[in-house]
């Protein structure tokens, strides 16, 4: 939440756009020299600076997106390589070179609307203080957020005034996307399943391996004969993920588990109990507690959908047009090297 500041900034203005391959003008060229004071430019875009300050919260903002792409995968990650400086001060340019040519086009009210933006913005804190902290930590000041929020606001008024009218999506266009792409509105058969598992070593004995296995056979027949599945997982299973909720593993595609194990319980019938299926995971007895069959989505359910996407995907085409012709004109500097 104390991050959302620049985050909902960064989301208006940078408008999500790659960097464009083979874009040498917002490389970092100059040297590395003495740390930048926070308002030294590090680039100038038809003679307006970009701030070493824009730019550190633009890369503290790339580099949170980026963790969440990765899945915290790249949680460590805090020193940025070149190719993100060189995304990141590319984004900074072409905001400011969107924002150049929005502001030809002036908004109506614009104080009222930043004011109402700003609201919604100090509503997301729990407190004046915290929010003033955010703004602390972001190298901000209210006035300075203002700006950022009003440049967010004219960028927007501008993309939906001058490109979007001329983005277009057919009807034929919708009906060729959901031919061409039966996969994304197909959801495969899914089983829900609970197993039990013995777990076996991979340099385990042939006697270890030999043991685990009759366990698992002991507790399959006596889940054959009738005994509770669930109170046999939680007592004895040795997965710790699904043990304590007596074995369930929710519903899963084939895709989602190992060969082996998918075949057995694809081939169950709801409510019955598999052999011992062995795994590199170990042994497993598996029961098969529901089924959901194959869908295909209708065009009629999703077309709405397929049409939002196609547009947006156009629109952003159109925006990355826009900068490409706007670059060919633009004046831009790097003068430092920003990290």
């Amino acid at each position: 939440m104390k991050r959302i500041v620049v985050g909902m900034v960064l989301a208006g203005l940078a408008l999500g756009g790659p960097a464009l391959a083979g874009d040498d003008a917002a490389k970092p060229k100059a040297e590395k020299g003495a740390a930048l004071a926070p308002d030294a430019p590090v680039a100038v875009v038809n003679g307006q600076p970009v701030t070493k300050a824009e730019f550190d919260r633009a890369m503290s903002a790339y580099l949170r997106r980026f963790r969440q792409l990765t899945g915290g995968m790249h949680g460590g990650v805090s020193q940025p390589n070149e190719k993100m400086k060189e995304d990141v001060l590319r984004q900074l340019v072409d905001r400011t070179l969107l924002y150049q040519e929005a502001k030809k086009k002036p908004v109506d009210d614009l104080d009222a609307k930043v004011a109402e933006e700003l609201k919604g913005i100090k509503g997301r804190f729990p407190d004046e203080a915290t929010y003033q902290k955010a703004l602390e930590s972001e190298q901000l000041t209210e006035d300075s957020l203002k700006d950022l929020i009003a440049q967010q606001v004219l960028v927007r008024h501008y993309v939906e005034t001058e490109i979007q009218p001329s983005v277009k999506v057919s009807d034929d266009e919708v009906k060729k996307f959901y031919e061409d792409n039966q996969d994304k509105f197909a959801t495969p058969e899914q089983v829900r399943a609970s197993h039990i598992l013995i777990r076996t070593d991979p340099s385990a004995s042939e006697a270890d391996r030999k043991a685990a296995r009759e366990k698992a056979e002991a507790l399959r027949k006596r889940a054959a004969a009738g005994e509770d599945f669930a109170t046999l997982a939680k007592e004895n299973s040795e997965d710790p993920g699904s043990a304590p909720n007596g074995g369930d593993l929710g519903f899963f595609t084939r895709d989602r588990m190992v060969k082996p194990f998918a075949d057995a319980a694809f081939a169950l019938e709801k409510g019955k109990v598999s052999d011992v299926v062995e795994t590199r995971f170990g042994y497993h007895v598996i029961k098969v507690t529901d089924r959901k069959e194959a869908t295909q989505q209708k065009f009629e359910d999703v077309k709405e959908s397929i049409a939002q996407y196609l547009k947006a995907r156009a629109l952003d085409q159109a925006v990355q047009a826009k900068l490409a012709e706007l670059r060919k004109s633009a004046k831009v500097d790097v003068v430092a090297s920003p990290l």
